[in-house]
């Protein structure tokens, strides 16, 4: 089946943006180069063993350096594209022979979709199980026309029988190279499914999204910056006697750690409902109910890592959580950014876009005679 069998990725990125005005797959889309998220959504696929990214002499030294700094852990190699996109598919192509990449599927992408959700990518790989090739596509909004050289309307297009293809595009390896052997002129093709125009072998469309833009312009730039939402969340233990105090998923040298039916871990359960709020999708209880017994003293890191995956499969990204631990006792100041760094992880967000700060409350209160701590947390995230 084409979901146990392995993959290569082709990331498209030699471009010259020259509509856009600068290098577009190293704009930064909320602190995060583009060629980044496009590349993230690819590292999360089972079975990708091999991503190229096939880069212009303009930027490979500056991608390389952005994917050394990412400490990338899937093979990724870079090598230089050509003159037109299907140059530089080629160019990829033929290095996959070279070094006798053996996947059976190979998956194009463009570099500038940085919205390509989990969801499509498995799809697509699904419909392998029947066609050797298949591509996401979604039907116009407007009326297209054929024209002659002097905007003249020749013919009015029926809208029902066409389609706007997108990436990414998902080939059985044999079937594609035997395809590229038989054709003869390739350089000029915009689109790498056309390949197959006039074969035999059938190319099946699957349903695109909107959402799955291609940036071409830096107007597109003000979709990418919609439909930002923003959630909170609160939480407070209190603190009973024990070895040691887990905050932020890190292990603190305190007498006494916070009650609950998990591991109480208040700055992770802020931030979970801090996410759903986001999101719309309820509250930490209707997914982890203190009546849940298998759930008792489990590891709130766990807890976050599936409401992440859960809220991304729907489509949303976190982009930024800003933190505020309220204790007397223990102080936090030494163990912030340990705790940054380890939710960072956990949450596949750049350390940057983590913030925890601490206070106390005066010896006020619950929290100010050392017997509780609470947590406030607000995520922003992008559906």
């Amino acid at each position: 089946m084409g979901k146990n069998k392995k993959i290569t990725v082709i990331v498209l990125a030699a471009g010259k943006s020259e509509r856009f005005g600068q290098n577009k797959i190293l704009y930064e889309l909320d602190g995060v180069p583009i060629i980044i998220k496009t590349l993230k959504t690819i590292y999360k696929l089972s079975n990708v063993k091999n991503v190229i990214v096939v880069c212009s002499k303009e930027n490979i030294g500056k991608i390389n350096v952005i994917l050394k700094n990412e400490k990338i852990q899937t093979n990724t190699i870079t090598i230089l594209g050509g003159i037109t996109r299907m140059e530089s598919f080629l160019n990829a192509i033929n290095y996959c022979d070279i070094n006798n990449f053996s996947d059976e599927i190979i998956i194009v992408q463009d570099a500038a979709r940085p919205n390509t959700t989990l969801e499509l990518y498995q799809k697509g790989i699904k419909s392998l199980d029947i066609y050797d090739a298949v591509v996401p596509g979604i039907k116009p909004n407007d009326t297209v026309k054929i024209i002659d050289n002097n905007n003249i309307v020749i013919k009015t297009i029926n809208r029902e029988s066409i389609m706007n293809i997108q990436t990414p595009q998902f080939f059985d390896r044999k079937v594609l190279i035997n395809n590229i052997n038989l054709h003869k002129n390739l350089v000029n093709l915009t689109d790498d499914s056309s390949i197959f125009d006039d074969s035999s072998t059938q190319v099946k469309i699957i349903k695109g999204t909107h959402n799955n833009l291609k940036i071409t312009n830096k107007s597109d730039i003000k979709f990418f910056q919609q439909n930002i939402k923003y959630g909170i969340g609160y939480d407070v233990h209190k603190l009973i006697p024990h070895k040691f105090l887990t905050l932020g998923g890190i292990k603190i040298d305190y007498p006494f750690k916070l009650d609950g039916h998990s591991d109480g871990d208040v700055l992770i359960h802020s931030i979970i409902d801090s996410i759903l709020g986001a999101c719309g999708l309820g509250d930490i209880g209707s997914y982890f109910s203190s009546e849940d017994s298998s759930l008792k003293d489990i590891d709130s890191q766990i807890m976050l890592s599936k409401i992440k995956e859960m809220v991304y499969k729907k489509g949303f990204e976190i982009l930024h959580i800003d933190n505020t631990i309220i204790a007397q006792q223990p102080r936090m100041n030494n163990h912030l950014n340990k705790m940054e760094i380890n939710l960072s992880k956990t949450l596949d967000l750049n350390v940057n876009n983590i913030n925890i700060k601490s206070t106390t409350t005066d010896h006020l209160g619950i929290i100010g005679s050392e017997q509780a701590i609470a947590s406030q947390s607000i995520t922003t995230i992008k559906n």
